[in-house]
């Protein structure tokens, strides 16, 4: 590709695309031909970009499907499919207008151009006429789900405006009653089908998406000739979400089929994280402008905080959490160009160390602004960003620094309604002091703190909780007393609380829960597996012989019930019933409680938060932990018998730390209950140096 590139471009100029029809001279096939030329970096001249994945654009395609071949600059040149099918659109939707495209207009074999060019990201994008988004080849799913996007995220704005303004969700909500609550016509299979088949677009995780469709106010989807506001698909995405619906929309689509869509909420969690900060950098133009205010996207830290470049990146980061690139350093370099943008429109010093270079290493990069934030910000908050050291896949990269894996697990501190309050375990105030609380000495972290205990029970991960197995977190409830000593609750009430992080989504400590809600919820986590272990069987006889003999496996569940009557954990005759009336295993005759009969006839409230959705959001990659000292907590699923829990100087959260000889390696944040108030940290307490390695 070197010989099609005539000169080496810096900062101050850029290539245009050209697209139109040419013929192979091989074979005399037509196909696309792309003819770049050179211009001086800025408005003068009327271009549109690309916004796309390189890759397959959907999961559900082969990752292994061949090159294509166009004719670029004259010449025989291979290119991904998907890049193939949106120039063959281009050409045939607007060939006049040229277009800028990352993988043709820049060089990238050349280390000095591609850092040169990308340093200038928010130029390219925000100077564009149009950015156009390119989610994939229209097929009649994709198509039906950008018409059902153009439809709901028009008339569905004000309703999602308000449930950010009031920092609660819609709960209890049907498909059926869109119409009637809402005025918005009722999601139907085929919309569904749609829209799952847009939030499995590889396009809303990948990091550059973010910064390209956040530079320039007129982006828009192209799709079978025709072009679509892409606020629509976010505002879509946020409305199913915050009205709940989007679980009852998953449930409408039939299993996957190759070609159309995966079952991938997190995909549409992406998207409407997107549209957010796409609508926070339009500030006043937005009519979101007011009520992005009631999210957090800075770890708690905003209001303790003076502006910086550094602010700009965590805020981006934390926002940003999950997506994907296919070198690592671009998950900070994808974001440069909306944080130039953001830092010269608020008069912020642009630090020269976030400027891309891809000469520097990844591991020294993620150091360097590792070390950037936490000094900046007098705070150990992002800290709380790195990941369970099964997923970080980093030699040499010390495990106080983030990297961002491709992985969806939430962080205590990551995006969250402002109502649910800070986390401050070690009663941190940044920039209180002028002497700092602690230091980076090279690849090491010195920080003051506090021991809490040693990891000594632990719970199930959340996939062994999805096969019906919690013996191990039952086993922690029975081995706790009556009363939490920490805060003076019950026992299972402070047991139900860790798992939730003492959240409901919208409050902290959480509201918005009802027991016989969890405890129906917990009950669900069984019926699931149960009900796959029958339809597995080679007769309904041998099934539910099965079923049964597992039922009877779990008569811990009964001593459970003895010694915590108000436990989450249902009782096996409340479990046999739910199976009954399921017609999954014989009728018979079952004991139960008032209170478990009540539970089986009750309505969903819709005024209370639906636990299995905390559960989720709290529990994946996690699992339960109680210390020799009594403390119950939840951290990463690496978490093991051994491993120390302390609560740190200047983060907001308790970090479990593995002891290596005279220092630690960090395995992650915790929730811990009772202490993430500062409850552990009297006036008299002493503080103990450590090393983080």
């Amino acid at each position: 590709m070197a010989q099609i590139y005539s000169e080496q471009l810096d900062n101050k100029s850029f290539r245009l695309a050209t697209v139109s029809l040419g013929t192979r001279p091989d074979t005399g096939k037509e196909v696309p031909s792309v003819t770049l030329a050179t211009h001086p970096l800025g408005p003068e001249i009327k271009y549109n970009a690309l916004s796309y994945t390189w890759g397959p654009p959907r999961n559900v395609e082969d990752p292994e499907n061949s090159s294509v071949t166009i004719l670029f600059n004259g010449q025989l040149c291979e290119v991904q499919p998907n890049l193939h099918d949106a120039l063959l659109e281009l050409q045939a939707t607007c060939p006049e207008t040229p277009i800028w495209i990352d993988a043709l207009c820049i060089n990238q074999s050349n280390q000095v151009e591609r850092s040169a060019q990308v340093s200038v990201m928010n130029e390219i994008y925000g100077s564009a006429a149009h950015v156009v988004v390119w989610l994939g080849k229209a097929t009649p799913e994709l198509v039906a789900g950008v018409n059902a996007a153009e439809r709901i995220g028009t008339e569905s704005v004000p309703h999602t405006i308000r449930m950010l303004n009031t920092q609660t969700w819609d709960f209890g909500n049907t498909l059926s009653n869109m119409q009637e609550k809402y005025g918005i016509k009722p999601i139907d299979e085929e919309d569904a089908i749609g829209l799952a088949t847009i939030f499995s677009c590889n396009y809303f995780v990948r990091i550059w998406i973010i910064q390209e469709v956040s530079l320039t106010d007129d982006v828009v989807i192209l799709c079978n000739g025709n072009f679509t506001p892409f606020d629509c698909v976010c505002y879509t995405a946020g409305f199913l979400h915050y009205s709940g619906l989007y679980q009852q929309v998953y449930a409408l689509v039939p299993p996957p089929k190759r070609g159309a869509y995966i079952r991938d909420d997190s995909y549409m969690f992406a998207a409407e994280r997107i549209g957010l900060i796409r609508d926070w950098c339009k500030r006043e133009k937005s009519e979101w402008a007011e009520v992005i205010k009631t999210l957090d996207f800075e770890a708690g830290l905003k209001d303790t905080q003076p502006k910086s470049s550094e602010m700009l990146l965590l805020r981006f980061l934390v926002t940003a959490i999950s997506f994907k690139s296919t070198d690592p350093r671009d998950i900070i370099y994808g974001l440069v160009g909306i944080m130039k943008q953001t830092a010269a429109r608020d008069g912020l010093a642009f630090s020269s160390d976030f400027e891309p270079d891809y000469s520097t290493g990844a591991n020294d990069l993620f150091t360097v602004v590792a070390k950037r934030i936490i000094e900046m910000t007098d705070s150990l908050a992002y800290l709380g960003l790195v990941k369970d050291p099964s997923v970080r896949a980093a030699p040499g990269l010390p495990s106080w620094v983030p990297n961002f894996p491709p992985v969806q697990i939430n962080n205590l501190c990551g995006a969250n309604f402002r109502s649910m309050g800070v986390l401050n375990a070690s009663k941190h105030v940044p920039h209180s002091s002028s002497q700092r609380v602690f230091s980076v000495d090279g690849t090491t972290l010195n920080v003051s703190a506090l021991y809490l205990g040693k990891a000594d029970k632990l719970g199930e991960i959340f996939m062994d909780l999805l096969r019906g197995r919690q013996k191990m977190n039952a086993g922690i409830l029975l081995s706790m007393e009556q009363v939490y000593p920490y805060t003076g609750q019950s026992a299972d009430e402070a047991f139900w609380r860790t798992l939730l992080w003492d959240t409901d989504l919208s409050y902290r400590p959480a509201k918005q829960i009802r027991l016989e809600a969890f405890q129906m919820a917990m009950a669900q986590v069984w019926i699931r597996p149960l009900s796959i272990i029958l339809q597995d069987a080679s007769s309904p006889e041998e099934g539910q012989a099965l079923v049964l003999e597992t039922i009877r496996n779990m008569s811990y569940l009964d001593k459970v019930s003895a010694e915590f009557p108000s436990s989450i954990f249902p009782s096996v005759n409340l479990l046999k019933s739910m199976l009954m009336n399921l017609n999954l295993i014989p009728k018979g005759e079952v004991h139960l409680s008032e209170e478990e009969q009540q539970m089986l006839v009750a309505p969903t409230s819709v005024h209370s938060m639906p636990p299995g959705n905390v559960l989720f959001a709290t529990h994946v990659g996690h699992r339960l932990f109680l210390t020799d000292s009594g403390y119950l907590g939840m951290g990463y699923e690496s978490v093991e018998v051994g491993d120390e829990v302390w609560i740190v100087r200047g983060c907001p959260t308790p970090l479990v730390l593995r002891r290596e000889g005279e220092s630690f390696s960090l395995i992650g944040e915790s929730y811990v209950h009772g202490v993430m108030n500062g409850e552990a940290v009297g006036d008299d307490v002493k503080w103990e140096k450590i090393k983080i390695v």
